[in-house]
């Protein structure tokens, strides 16, 4: 019976079910079965791992006898906690430590940040103890840390790397949006393993490489590895920004052939890709489906409505979100703003706006363009300068674009006024987007027949060192591309 409760605790631990622990170690106080070291050492690792690290503490103080796992689950829940001082205390207090000890306080100090003092741990390690996973970790904690010239370094000199390190390295170039470095790296393995191709396809992705991302699709399964979720949520990801339905389609019909399991992030990379490719009915028959719906399933369709002209179908699944329990965030907010900007739901964009401070939410310049563009494209351009003047955040091109771009269509030269200001404020920049702002401001009047400051917003933007982009066409002529330039007189 005493055997079996340690094992009970451990799929509590798993599963984050803190209740059903917490009513297992009271039974194990009845029982007298908490005086088990085994028993002990199971509960504090729940503890600590579900972040109650003083419950984790005091049934460590109270254990009558303990092992050298006890103490390292101990030091690992103080690490997850950020408490490294105490965690060294305990460290240091311990009359053996074996390699698990040292490498959890090497990973505990990389995990907060603390390298300098992860690699005094790393250089104290004795040399008979240190093994690869070591030298992993360490690695890995340079890389995630974004420090690759300290990371290839260690890389470079390691006696002997598994999988493991091959991947920290690739991930970490990838972050750091270095992707010829992590191609080479990734080249030079001899032996890959699935892992390591996912680290290569999931970095691609998030670097927007998404055709280089289908290519190492494509050549894994070509070489016999099977996909997985890692693999197939990557793949989605990048079917999705290439808004590549087909191949997307595709990818779900291998994910049932397969049988590969339809978690959370594959469902959410389901829908995604529906949405962003225009699929809405696919999307949302995913989305009605899925037992648990978090913010970036709803995230998803609510985009997907927005981008795609449904405006007011957006609108509605966002009361729908709010209803059903899920917190909106950020991105949720910026869907349903650009709905509102593009369907001229101009109140309910005001409303809506103003409820962000009711989940916690701080609106960024983002939001800020949102609302801008809302009031431009309904006429109301005096509230939207007036915004603009008002906000907590100082404008940039994109929000005096949006307004700019509603003098436009509007003819509204007085509201330009107040912002030539601020145009030139970001001319300094030398911003591309600042130079279109010149010229839609020479265009605006030119178009009222105001002529000499319509040349002056040409005479300031030759001034700037800025020239026209000559016009350029494709055609195919029976053969190769043939370009042609349009030169634009002055």
């Amino acid at each position: 019976m005493v055997g079996a409760v340690p094992l009970v605790l451990k799929a509590c631990t798993a599963l984050s079910m803190l209740s059903l622990g917490k009513a297992f170690h009271a039974e194990s106080v009845k029982s007298g079965f908490d005086c088990n070291v085994m028993v002990g050492t199971a509960l504090l690792d729940m503890y600590g791992k579900c972040g109650e690290i003083w419950s984790a503490r005091k049934v460590f103080d109270y254990m009558p006898e303990r092992n050298v796992i006890t103490w390292n689950a101990m030091i690992g829940g103080h690490m997850k906690g950020g408490d490294t001082k105490t965690a060294i205390l305990l460290f240091e207090n311990m009359y053996e430590k074996t390699i698990v000890t040292w490498n959890q306080m090497i990973d505990g100090y990389a995990r907060n940040g603390a390298m300098v003092m992860a690699r005094r741990f790393f250089n104290r390690v004795p040399d008979e103890l240190r093994n690869v996973v070591t030298w992993s970790v360490m690695v890995d904690g340079y890389a995630s840390n974004g420090d690759m010239d300290a990371a290839r370094e260690l890389f470079e000199i390691m006696p002997r790397r598994n999988f493991y390190v091959w991947s920290s390295m690739v991930s970490g170039y990838f972050k750091k949006g270095d992707v010829k470095s992590a191609k080479a790296i990734f080249d030079r393995m001899t032996m890959k393993n699935l892992v390591n191709w996912n680290s290569l396809i999931c970095g691609y992705t998030q670097n927007g490489c998404c055709e280089e991302a289908l290519e190492a699709f494509s050549k894994m399964q070509d070489e016999g590895f099977e996909p997985d979720e890692v693999t197939v949520v990557s793949v989605l990801s990048a079917c999705a920004q290439l808004a590549l339905l087909d191949v997307g389609k595709e990818v779900h019909e291998m994910i049932v052939r397969k049988g590969i399991e339809l978690n959370q992030f594959v469902l959410n990379g389901l829908v995604d890709m529906y949405a962003k490719c225009g699929d809405l009915s696919n999307g949302r028959l995913i989305f009605e489906g899925m037992s648990v719906k978090n913010d970036a399933a709803w995230n998803s369709l609510i985009s997907g409505y927005a981008t795609h002209g449904h405006c007011v179908e957006a609108i509605n699944f966002f009361e729908r979100m709010k209803s059903s329990g899920v917190k909106p965030n950020d991105i949720t907010f910026l869907s349903v703003l650009s709905a509102c900007a593009h369907g001229g739901f101009v109140e309910e964009g005001l409303e809506i706006f103003s409820g962000m401070e009711k989940y916690g939410l701080k609106a960024s310049i983002k939001h800020y363009g949102c609302l801008v563009d809302l009031l431009g494209r309904a006429g109301r351009l005096t509230e939207a300068c007036d915004l603009i003047k008002g906000m907590p955040v100082t404008p940039n091109d994109t929000v005096l674009g949006a307004l700019l771009g509603a003098c436009r269509v509007h003819s509204d030269t007085d509201v330009v006024e107040n912002v030539l200001k601020e145009v030139k404020n970001l001319s300094s920049s030398c911003n591309s987007s600042v130079d279109a702002h010149y010229v839609i401001l020479s265009n605006l009047y030119a178009a009222s027949e105001r002529w000499e400051k319509a040349e002056r917003m040409r005479f300031a933007l030759s001034n700037k060192g800025s020239q026209k982009t000559p016009g350029c066409s494709v055609v195919m002529l029976d053969g190769p591309e043939t370009s042609f330039m349009q030169v634009l007189p002055e």
